[in-house]
């Protein structure tokens, strides 16, 4: 009788520290917003950058994150900006090949909630990189 008590006692337990246990928290995306994204070529000199300018959300926000993938959607890296920057110089990038883009509006400084823009963006860099273009100007 002890034991089919102790594995009453057990299972009640196990039932009750799973009701407890914290779920997975909810999706921490807010909303979308058109950020009306637009990819122009580096504006210092032609390199195998972009240039990426957007609008800001309507909505209060912290900052901006920019996520920067390949041509098959493989997340490469991620890149941040101030509060006010609305545009950003993603470097590092290799000579005429194709990345997307997507970005998103950080609604505190810790980044748990977001907005997301409506869309991502494809641009591919130039063929030549900075060192080619000043070998070539001397």
């Amino acid at each position: 009788m002890k034991y089919i008590l102790a594995i009453v006692l057990l299972l009640f337990i196990g039932v009750l520290g799973y009701t407890l246990w914290p779920q997975t928290p909810p999706d921490a995306v807010s909303g979308t917003w058109d950020a009306q994204m637009e990819i122009f070529p580096f504006e210092r000199a032609p390199t195998t950058q972009l240039t990426l300018h957007w609008k800001a959300p309507e909505q209060s926000y912290n900052h901006f994150v920019l996520s920067i993938s390949d041509e098959q959607g493989q997340l490469l890296r991620k890149e941040s900006g101030e509060h006010d920057r609305l545009s950003l110089d993603p470097d590092a990038l290799e000579p005429n090949t194709t990345y997307l883009f997507s970005l998103q509006a950080c609604l505190d400084p810790n980044c748990t909630t977001w907005l997301v823009s409506s869309e991502e963006v494809r641009g591919t860099t130039a063929s030549t990189s900075e060192e080619e273009v000043e070998a070539r100007q001397e």
